[in-house]
């Protein structure tokens, strides 16, 4: 079994060869149904549209290809096992929480956890106790987390069973994981890394570690967001014995669909084989690419690129990401966005009420570095004459909340809905979720204050979405009703 072999893809070829007769589902019968533009895009892709079959084996019980292919993905991200993950990181996250806590036990969690982990404390029954990132004040966003957070929550909690922490941020701030590894596992606890931003990391030295290198017992990475696969195509990683397999096994099964795309199994085939045949070159390319463009970023007055030299606390910055201050533009990062989406074609990551955020990844070159940098850059000379304006800028967007309610205790009451700004001193009955990034501000069970009424209402104002909420204009919020306030 050598790293050019593609299993899962050439299992399903291999079943295509025979000119088959499909009695069995989907029900589009290998692309014939597809209709319309669908089916003519998706052109012979729908053939590899297969199901559980003999020859394509089974995800939930894999002893075939896709055993075989898992394998391969475990050698080349530096695991002792791999799985394939089809409903995305989420389901990786789900699966992580639920294997290593049960209903009751502690498990500390960093405050600028993914809606997802959040899920997987409600299913779990989890007790989570926060922790808090660094915030980087100039771009008013979650850093890295400080090692001696992580000894301090650690020493306090010594009964707890693991610890979560994300690492690279959205932003590509990438936390010490090996030093954190230590202190995890020297009180006995395992160490869950939501690394979904870092798939790419394990094939280009100049890029951070990836959480396998640092010492993680699983890690969870989102393979369609940096490296090939397609979306929603995720892996888990696990290493270690802290992690009980068949444990795991279980829970995956819990929380993935049982009717798995090949597609999607297919796409981690072969983004794990082109990383291993030809990934090296490739990150090469483009994170020189993507250094001379910042370059020639910083030599412009009114942008401000984040990377390892103006970032706190010694933390590490994926190359590849460029968060871009844009308040020197007397405009927000949401202006930004939208002028370059309409104007330029230029469509970005997110945009915050300071910044923007682009991703590169190993498809890009000069061109497209080149065509970015320029767009950002046309839009400095209107800066000069542009009125100066007070952009709202929020100083903390991880604060800490009263806690009246574990979250699953609040997910399962009922809620109102009463106004925003009448929402303090109230229970939060949903999460208030800024998206993307996809971090929820508050969480079902935990009091609304007045700073954060006002914080969402910055956000809202300068023009961010909101998911989690009923109303996601945010002129409503849902609580627990007032005799629940006490709980």
């Amino acid at each position: 079994m050598g790293i050019s072999t593609i299993p899962i893809m050439n299992a399903i070829l291999s079943h295509l060869q025979h000119s088959p007769g499909s009695y069995h589902v989907p029900g589009h019968k290998m692309g014939r149904g597809l209709d319309g533009a669908l089916g003519a895009w998706l052109s012979q892709a729908g053939r590899l549209d297969l199901t559980e079959i003999p020859g394509l084996d089974d995800l939930h019980a894999p002893e075939g290809a896709i055993r075989e292919a898992q394998s391969l993905a475990a050698d080349a991200f530096g695991a002792e096992e791999t799985y394939f993950l089809v409903n995305g990181s989420t389901a990786g996250n789900l699966a992580m929480i639920l294997t290593a806590v049960r209903p009751g036990e502690k498990i500390l969690v960093p405050r600028n956890l993914h809606k997802s982990v959040l899920n997987g404390l409600v299913l779990a029954k989890a007790q989570p106790v926060f922790y808090h990132p660094e915030v980087h004040e100039e771009y008013g966003i979650a850093s890295g987390v400080a090692v001696e957070t992580v000894r301090e929550i650690v020493q306090s909690h010594r009964e707890a069973k693991a610890l979560l922490i994300v690492s690279p941020t959205y932003h590509g701030i990438c936390s010490d994981l090996k030093k954190i590894a230590e202190i995890v596992h020297e009180a006995g606890m395992m160490l869950l890394v939501d690394e979904a931003h870092g798939a790419h990391f394990a094939f280009h030295e100049s890029l951070p570690e990836t959480a396998m290198e640092s010492g993680a017992d699983m890690a969870v990475q989102s393979t369609h967001k940096t490296l090939g696969a397609l979306t929603q195509a995720s892996m888990l990683h696990v290493r270690g014995p802290q992690v009980d397999r068949a444990r795991l096994r279980k829970r995956l099964q819990l929380v993935q669909s049982t009717s798995p795309s090949y597609l999607l199994l297919a796409s981690l085939d072969v983004a794990r084989h082109q990383m291993q045949t030809e990934g090296h070159a490739m990150m090469s390319q483009a994170i020189e690419a993507v250094k001379k463009g910042a370059g020639r970023l910083a030599t412009s007055p009114h942008l401000n690129l984040l990377d390892e030299n103006n970032t706190p606390g010694n933390f590490r910055v994926d190359p590849l990401k460029w968060t871009i201050g844009v308040t020197g533009l007397h405009k927000t990062g949401s202006q930004v966005y939208e002028h370059l989406h309409l104007q330029n074609r230029l469509t970005l990551e997110l945009s915050d009420p300071q910044n923007v955020l682009a991703v590169f990844t190993y498809t890009d070159g000069d061109r497209q570095v080149d065509r970015l940098v320029k767009a950002l850059q046309a839009l400095e000379p209107a800066a000069k004459e542009a009125r100066e304006h007070e952009v709202l800028l929020p100083k903390m967007l991880y604060t800490a909340l009263e806690a009246k309610l574990l979250p699953h205790e609040a997910f399962e009451m009922d809620t109102e809905r009463v106004p925003l700004q009448g929402a303090a001193g109230c229970c939060a009955g949903e999460m208030v979720i800024p998206y993307p990034p996809g971090i929820p501000l508050i969480v079902p069970g935990e009091v609304w204050t007045e700073e954060l009424i006002s914080h969402v209402q910055t956000l809202r104002d300068a023009g961010v979405r909101f998911q989690g909420v009923e109303d996601s204009r945010m002129q409503e919020v849902r609580v627990l009703p007032q005799q629940q306030k006490g709980v």
